[in-house]
């Protein structure tokens, strides 16, 4: 895996973390959270069949 693929899943993965607190908290609803998670995938090039994901 090239070095910048590896930063992209990490900050996904940063952020999704957060996201999921925020679900866990219900500040956001699970909806909220599919559609955060479609464009964080689109933005850091996340395959939506990644294990990363």
């Amino acid at each position: 895996m090239k070095i910048e693929m590896f930063n992209k899943l990490i900050r996904y993965q940063t952020v999704m973390r957060w996201v999921r607190s925020l679900l866990e908290k219900s500040i956001i609803t699970k909806s909220e959270y599919t559609r955060i998670d479609t464009m964080m995938t689109k933005k850091y090039g996340v395959s939506s069949c990644s294990i990363f994901r």
